[in-house]
């Protein structure tokens, strides 16, 4: 008896089903990919549903300080570094959790921002907020 040697035929692996079987997965993931939406790892402080709600006549606890080329402001008024300092650090001992708003030119030198913050955060100020003037 010669013994058959097996064809190549019958080895062979049917690829085109696996192809198919891929492509579609490609399909069904890219279909159902969602983009993760960046605000909604922002930590965002909402009232309480049993909160009673702020009288309306109440002033809440804001500075305003602006920063311009060569000058800071607080409350309107101009101010030097040790001034303010001195400012602040009266105001932060009343309430420390005061809420500070920082308004800068654009005009203004980037160090006397970082000035400001650097002394807000040493007298213990946490609620910093930044913005440009117009």
């Amino acid at each position: 008896m010669s013994k058959r040697r097996p064809s190549s035929e019958a080895l062979a692996i049917p690829m085109s089903s696996m192809i198919d079987v891929t492509f579609l997965l490609l399909i069904y993931f890219i279909i159902t990919q969602r983009e993760e939406i960046p605000e909604a790892h922002l930590a965002v402080n909402l009232p309480s549903p049993n909160q009673a709600q702020e009288q309306p006549d109440e002033k809440p606890n804001l500075l305003e300080i602006e920063i311009h080329p060569g000058q800071i402001y607080l409350k309107k008024r101009p101010q030097t570094l040790p001034e303010l300092q001195d400012m602040l650090a009266r105001l932060a001992s009343y309430d420390a959790e005061q809420t500070v708003i920082i308004k800068t030119s654009t005009q203004a030198r980037t160090q006397e921002l970082v000035q400001v913050l650097d002394l807000c955060k040493g007298l213990g100020l946490t609620k910093l907020n930044v913005m440009t003037l117009k």
